[in-house]
């Protein structure tokens, strides 16, 4: 099992593989809520490249997002704290496909083997640290999963 000590060190960690794992000219980072945002701080920073949020919300059984920045032709990595059911993953990829960029990264610190294949068919590109099979809930792959830092 692998457990990160902050959302910050999990930012960290991604962004060497990210960074390692294609060009990113003309790039835009998107953190999904406020953890998400936290690891792609970290990202966006191993990148040279700003970082937004972007909010999801889940209501009634329907999936918004707040404003998306301008795609068009950009490549976009989307980072998340983690992946459980990959219903804010599907939504966010679904939603900036539909702008225009001309590439999508999901980059994310755990994701569960059962989710990689529905993602890789949104995504151009999923970079994951920790393809989870144990079962546990993502707060259980972070010490301290309550605090924001």
């Amino acid at each position: 099992m692998t457990t990160f000590a902050s959302f910050s060190e999990a930012g960290r960690l991604l962004g060497i593989e990210v960074v390692a794992s294609g060009s990113f000219q003309d790039a835009c980072v998107i953190g999904l809520n406020a953890r998400g945002q936290l690891v792609g701080s970290s990202v966006a920073a191993a990148l040279d490249v700003p970082c937004e949020v972007v909010a999801i919300v889940n209501a009634a059984g329907s999936v918004t997002t707040t404003q998306l920045p301008e795609a068009l032709g950009e490549t976009v990595v989307v980072v998340d704290d983690g992946v459980e059911s990959g219903t804010a993953a599907r939504a966010i990829g679904t939603a900036i496909r539909a702008t225009g960029a001309s590439r999508i990264v999901f980059a994310v610190p755990v994701c569960p083997q059962e989710r990689l294949d529905e993602l890789a068919a949104i995504y151009d590109d999923v970079v994951v640290l920790h393809i989870c099979t144990d079962g546990l809930p993502l707060a259980g792959h972070y010490l301290d999963f309550d605090l924001l830092s």
